[in-house]
């Protein structure tokens, strides 16, 4: 079928170059997954330069999975291709979150230095049969980027979305990425210590092991599809990045104990440690181990000289005690840390020292720091592939002494670690009692107070559905004395109000009516309607369309 290449998108900016313009085409080449959230990484395939008959080329790919160029040098010159030593081939299987079994994405790269434009040919599964099509290249001249598609005779509906999401979602960000230069210089990488194409395939083992039968069970108010993705995806880094031994481990502050039940059940030996139990244990087979321990990382006797690895998963107040306990265990003792909440040694918040970083980065700068110079290890860093936002790991991978300066280096440590609590200060570990925080508990005529102030200040400020009043204006009207009870509890007044989200709806540091809609999923009339009872103007909706008992 006849293809004709039509420009679809421009974009223009004074400091865009091509070294910018290049380093982006880098990053879309190889991290496709920043952009389309169903792949999970890039694997190259081919790379080789045309110098001459671009055969050559075709030859160099007849082994490969390639079958979507029916006619090589046909697409070829429908791509609109030049020879010469400046331009560059590659060929690249784009990495999906689907079954191992499935498909996955290929793409063909033709990157012409010379002119500065890189074509794209991609194709893609099509519900399992057949592939989808499409070519589009990105050209930089003068300060100016250009869009090109080509488009088939007769589109499809299909097609013409395609189009779409290259003009309106694909080329945008590919423009922010040259405008801001950030190509191939992240803070960190992702996956940077384990081959992205195994992990794919183990995640998606896993994944289809344990998540179905895991959703069905789930005892804890956390969301299931966030922390069981999560602890499948740290179980499948830390499978890999141990290899083939089979090692042992301690968990410390196993909080729901998923990463530990995975693990165990995958084979490896090791415990998890927590102050105390959660629903969820219940749900594990006795070979999940899983133990109630108030830990005092800062006794010496804190260690275990048997387990090759110490493990810290969002373990907030021991984060920065988990190479420590790796130090004192044994020589060839290593840790994993993903740290979350910045805690000092002490139990107490940790103070940023570097106004240019947010407190995460600036944490994790230190705890990087003090792992290398202080407790003299070799690490490394990474990015894991979770769904949050604390996803940089520290590794503690070996140690930088000999195993004879072990006692010396373990008494170093210790002094520095004592040395951060100051005169007279312990460290005292978290409550075996978790108390709940979220406003669910307090007075109930001092939450209804506090709803009919904040309904009263929207109402009269007769902008009705549209009307918008600050946090910080309505903390004046609410009063301080219900505030300072309010406060008590973790959030405060924007918890309250969150937590009556079929009333308000609270964005961007402000607080208006929700007005009720259709079909909005909720609950069907298991409560009263709010509106009906007490807004000006009622309900918006009849009685037979509201949710809400009118």
């Amino acid at each position: 079928m006849p293809w004709s290449w039509k420009t679809v998108n421009q974009l223009h900016n004074e400091d865009l170059t091509a070294d910018k313009f290049w380093s982006a085409v880098g990053v879309w080449n190889s991290k496709p997954h920043l952009l389309i959230k169903h792949l999970m990484g890039a694997e190259q395939l081919v790379s080789s330069s045309i110098a001459g008959d671009s055969n050559n080329v075709f030859d160099l790919l007849a082994n490969q999975p390639v079958c979507w160029v029916e006619n090589p040098q046909e697409t070829y010159n429908r791509l609109g291709l030049n020879v010469g030593k400046d331009v560059q081939v590659e060929v690249w299987k784009l990495l999906t979150k689907k079954p191992v079994d499935w498909n996955d994405y290929l793409r063909l790269s033709v990157f012409d230095r010379k002119n500065n434009a890189a074509v794209f040919y991609d194709c893609s599964p099509k519900n399992g049969h057949g592939m989808d099509k499409y070519a589009y290249s990105v050209q930089f001249t003068d300060q100016l980027l250009e869009l090109h598609v080509a488009v088939l005779e007769n589109e499809s509906k299909d097609h013409q979305k395609t189009l779409y999401w290259l003009a309106h979602v694909f080329f945008p960000k590919f423009f922010k990425w040259a405008v801001n230069d950030k190509g191939f210089k992240p803070v960190v990488s992702s996956l940077s210590h384990v081959c992205v194409k195994m992990y794919c395939q183990l995640y998606s083992q896993l994944k289809e092991k344990y998540a179905k039968s895991l959703m069905d069970v789930w005892t804890e108010v956390t969301d299931p599809k966030k922390y069981i993705h999560k602890d499948i995806a740290t179980a499948t880094y830390l499978i890999l990045l141990w290899g083939n031994t089979k090692q042992n481990f301690i968990d410390m502050g196993c909080g729901n104990g998923l990463l530990v039940h995975i693990l165990n059940s995958e084979g490896y030996n090791g415990i998890g440690l927590d102050v105390r139990s959660r629903k969820m244990w219940a749900q594990y087979p006795h070979s999940t181990v899983l133990e109630v321990s108030k830990i005092d990382p800062s006794s010496p006797e804190c260690k275990f000289p048997n387990v090759d690895w110490i493990i810290g998963n969002h373990s907030d107040e021991l984060s920065p005690w988990v190479p420590v306990i790796a130090s004192r265990s044994n020589y060839s003792c290593k840790f994993f840390l993903l740290p979350c909440c910045p805690f000092e040694f002490n139990g107490s918040r940790y103070q940023r020292q570097d106004s240019s970083l947010s407190q995460y980065h600036d944490y994790l700068k230190y705890l990087e720091k003090t792992c290398t110079n202080v407790f003299k290890f070799s690490i490394k860093i990474d990015r894991l592939r979770i769904p949050s936002t604390k996803r940089t790991c520290i590794i503690g991978w070996s140690k930088n002494y000999l195993p004879q300066e072990v006692n010396q280096v373990v008494q170093d440590i210790e002094n520095f670690a004592q040395s951060k609590f100051g005169e007279n200060v312990l460290f005292v570990p978290r409550s075996s009692e978790e108390r709940v925080r979220n406003c669910t508990k307090l007075d109930k005529d001092l939450v209804s107070s506090v709803v009919d102030c904040v309904a009263s200040a929207l109402i009269k400020s007769a902008d009705g559905w549209e009307c918008r009043i600050t946090l910080s204006d309505l903390a004046k009207t609410v009063g301080e004395e219900r505030l300072k009870k309010l406060k008590k509890e973790c959030g405060g007044l924007q918890t309250l109000l969150k937590n009556h989200r079929y009333i308000f709806l609270v964005e961007k540091g402000s607080v208006g009516f929700r007005k009720p809609v259709k079909n909005s999923g909720k609950i069907w009339k298991k409560h009263k309607c709010w509106f009906y009872h007490n807004y000006p103007e009622k309900c918006p909706l009849n009685e037979d369309e509201c949710c809400n008992i009118h």
